[in-house]
């Protein structure tokens, strides 16, 4: 495998949202694909290109953003369902679906630091595993298994601290569930509990990091292919199946607030499953998705969420899509792949949405990030709060270039500006929760 996956965060906050649609193409039509961003670049990672027999493909297309220039990779073995996850420098391909309709548990990970690839292995084979970054773990919930009912309830833990993988579970065998974390709390609702009938759930469970527990809770409606997004303090449940013996879609939103415990619900504008989200900014795009499940048409919809005015609007994809994936780089944000289920064709389309409005405050956006002195030539100090989870600092210029990464605890950090050359920069500070970004000048 060629050695540029590097990670990056998405390098501009986008205050207001005017901006315009345009198609960009995968070098293979294929859907239910992985997708990570690194070092201002995406990677669109395996996926089906062929759904009678089911045929995978090891496929990596990398958009880089800043030259608007596209290049392939490969995975280890074919595999669509993939669960990808971030931590500490190293990118994580997990488990999926193999050729066949098997299931894997091949992981394949990307060390940063030190350039190289290794392969490893979840706990159990796990095909649509969902994957959730919580301190310095990963938890690979659920998923399609051989034997049995076709579902794991396994839940594969990554510690990065130690290096060694050890098991949890959920309390219901899923997969199609939408899963997500936000500080030291990760969520998995919804999905369907066998691979036969298909029959859906509202269990939500949620895992605690700082007491090691769990608990449950359900949602407002049972449903699987159940899109999942955190976002600030909450997280977003969207859409799904609510029976496959009816057809019934939903236009549901559970929204669970980490900070109270508490739930909330919204309401798409479009009943639909297979919703591919993203967000970027302070908006959160709920992209396509399939609105009627009898035809099974693909839908161009995209419902946006603006969560500092609390307010929905509408868009239209350039071209409809159906069990996408949704990824931000930049000012963008790209919806690609495809498929539709009664002709078995797949699309290599990637809608691309560019915003044309970029700016940033003076100050923190979201008050969490202190930085002095500013204006300085040689040295900064970063203080986030000691209730906040540590996270990455990376600084850019003033026209986005990325300057460098550094990892940062709760209280004070000190950072080395001094081969800054003079100008304007952002400081943009990222956990598993939470955004916020801070001008800073070099003299």
């Amino acid at each position: 495998m060629k050695k540029h996956f590097l990670f990056s965060l998405m390098m501009l906050i986008i205050h207001s949202m005017q901006a315009q649609w345009s198609v960009e193409h995968l070098s293979t039509a294929r859907s239910w694909i992985g997708a990570v961003t690194a070092q201002n670049q995406v990677y669109f990672a395996g996926g089906y290109i062929e759904d009678v027999v089911g045929t995978m493909t090891r496929r990596i297309d990398i958009y880089n953003n800043t030259t608007g220039i596209w290049s392939i990779d490969s995975l280890s073995e074919p595999r669509g369902d993939i669960g990808v996850a971030y931590i500490n420098n190293k990118i994580f391909f997990a488990g999926g679906t193999t050729n066949g309709f098997g299931s894997s548990k091949i992981t394949d990970i990307y060390d940063i630091t030190t350039s190289s690839w290794h392969v490893d292995s979840l706990q159990t084979y796990q095909g649509s595993a969902v994957p959730a970054v919580i301190n310095n773990k990963i938890m690979f919930a659920g998923g399609t298994t051989p034997g049995g009912n076709g579902v794991t309830k396994t839940v594969s833990v990554y510690d990065d601290a130690t290096g060694l993988w050890s098991k949890d579970s959920l309390s219901l065998a899923r997969f199609g569930h939408g899963g997500a974390a936000i500080g030291n709390i990760a969520v998995f609702a919804g999905g369907y509990t066998n691979t036969s009938t298909y029959p859906t759930t509202n269990r939500v469970d949620i895992y605690n990091a700082s007491t090691g527990l769990w608990t449950t809770a359900t949602l407002s409606q049972a449903r699987g292919n159940i899109a999942a997004i955190a976002h600030g303090t909450k997280i977003y449940f969207a859409g799904g199946l609510v029976s496959v013996n009816t057809g019934v879609l939903s236009d549901k939103v559970d929204i669970y607030d980490v900070t109270t415990a508490t739930w909330s619900t919204a309401t798409l504008s479009q009943k639909r499953r297979n919703i591919a989200v993203a967000s970027l900014g302070d908006e959160i795009f709920f992209a396509g998705g399939e609105r009627t499940f009898n035809t099974m048409t693909p839908s161009d919809r995209v419902d946006i969420y603006h969560v500092t005015t609390n307010t929905w609007t509408t868009d239209t994809l350039p071209v409809p899509q159906d069990a996408a994936v949704g990824a931000s780089v930049g000012n963008k944000i790209m919806i690609a792949g495809s498929e539709d289920y009664l002709a078995h064709s797949f699309s290599d389309v990637v809608n691309v949405f560019t915003s044309t409005t970029i700016g940033m405050s003076e100050t923190s956006i979201n008050g969490i990030l202190a930085v002095w002195p500013n204006p300085s030539k040689d040295k900064i100090t970063i203080r986030i709060p000691y209730e906040i989870p540590g996270g990455r600092i990376a600084v850019y210029s003033i026209n986005g270039q990325f300057q460098f990464e550094q990892r940062l605890l709760p209280g004070k950090t000190e950072i080395d500006i001094s081969q800054l050359p003079k100008g304007i920069y952002f400081v943009r500070f990222m956990n598993d929760s939470i955004v916020d970004v801070s001008k800073i000048i070099k003299n």
